[in-house]
Formats: structure tokens, C-alpha cells, sequence
């Protein structure tokens, strides 16, 4: 336990940790479309050799565009970091950081059940990576003027993209449209922060005094 502790210890500005994960938001993307290399076609006129690569391209962006949103969001409800919220960061970062290699895999091999699964599967545990991170700092970090924001159905919203995902991946063994299209659909779900309800009057957020 004590081992523990030391985790809710230290009182650190956000403003590094925010610089480190855009930072690292930006390589992810930056990867994903450096996978966008000219192929050997084995047939010039041939559409089906190339799309591939653009919609799991097109899906990982958008993926990991979500997830930056709601992690920028999540940032901005902790009072401050301690070395637990960073080390959560640093592991969700970890699994962002993975992204660019299932997204290749499903781009040059389409037709393959096992990549197309393994897709899934990496979006499935980065979801859960973040739903750590989002945990913990709404249970230790929260900012007291959000406590009352908070929905009662975070839990049950937040597990419905790994579900989803991981449908997904068992769906890639039967049909590998239908894997990508649920790959597809799932971000939609998330497209704005999903586990606060609205502040009275329509606002979003609650204004908070300026972080050094």
C-alpha cells in the first residue's frame, strides 16, 4: 500500500504533460501517413490495391483525432498531474504510440482476418487506456466546480467503444466490410466528450482561472 501511495503524491503544472502528449498526438499522425507509400501494383488499373491503405489510414486518423480531443478535454478537468495521472498518461501514450503499426498491417494485408482483427483489438485496449486515465483523475484530480457535471452513465457509455471495437475484431473472421465498417462508425460515438452532462444555460464548461 505504501508503494501506492506514491503515487497520489506531487503537485505538478499540466502545462508539460499537455505539451509532452500533443507532442506525441502529432508523431502518431505524422507516422500514420508516412505508411502512405507508392505500392507495387500488380495491376495498374486496379482501384482495390490502393483503397485499402486509404481507409484504414482515413479510420486510424480519425481515431486517434477523437482520441486527442477527449484527452484535451480530460486535461482540462484536473486541478493539477501527480505522479499517478502522469504515468497513466505516459501508459495511454504508450498504446497511442503502437497505432501506426496495425494500421499498416490492415492497410498492405486487407484480406487477412488476423490483421484486420488486430486492428480492433489495439483500438479496444487503447480505449481502455484512456478510460484508466479518465478514471482516475475524475476520482483524485477533478476540478470541485465539475463534480456536479459528472454522468451517472460515464461507466456504461465509456465501455461501449471497446465493445464496440473488439465486435469489430470478431466480426474481421466472418466479414472484413463489416469490421470496417464498425471501425468506422465507432468514433462517431465519441466525436465530443461524452461523460459530462451540460452546464445550465447550454454551456459546455465552466470557466477556470487561467493554469501557470
Amino acid at each position: 500500500m505504501r508503494f501506492l501511495e506514491r503515487f497520489s503524491r506531487g503537485q505538478f503544472s499540466l502545462t508539460r504533460t499537455e505539451a509532452f502528449s500533443d507532442a506525441v498526438f502529432a508523431i502518431i499522425v505524422t507516422l500514420l501517413v508516412l505508411e502512405l507509400k507508392v505500392p507495387q501494383l500488380k495491376d495498374v488499373t486496379s482501384v482495390g490495391e490502393l483503397a485499402p491503405k486509404f481507409v484504414s489510414w482515413l479510420n486510424s486518423f480519425i481515431i486517434v483525432c477523437k482520441f486527442w480531443l477527449n484527452h484535451h478535454h480530460l486535461l482540462g478537468l484536473a486541478r493539477h498531474a501527480n505522479y499517478g495521472m502522469m504515468w497513466l498518461n505516459s501508459l495511454f501514450l504508450l498504446g497511442q504510440s503502437f497505432i501506426p503499426f496495425p494500421t499498416a498491417l490492415a492497410g498492405e494485408y486487407p484480406h487477412n482476418a488476423l490483421a484486420v482483427s488486430f486492428f480492433g483489438i489495439v483500438f479496444a485496449l487503447n480505449t481502455f487506456l484512456f478510460l484508466l486515465l479518465n478514471a482516475y483523475i475524475r476520482r483524485n484530480l477533478l476540478k470541485p466546480e465539475f463534480a456536479a457535471r459528472q454522468d451517472r452513465n460515464a461507466v456504461t457509455k465509456g465501455l461501449i467503444g471497446p465493445a464496440s471495437y473488439l465486435t469489430g475484431a470478431a466480426l474481421a473472421w466472418v466479414s472484413i466490410h463489416a469490421a470496417f465498417a464498425v471501425y468506422a462508425l465507432t468514433p462517431l460515438f465519441y466525436i465530443t466528450p461524452w461523460n459530462e452532462r451540460a452546464a445550465p444555460g447550454g454551456a459546455t464548461r465552466t470557466k477556470s482561472k487561467p493554469r501557470h
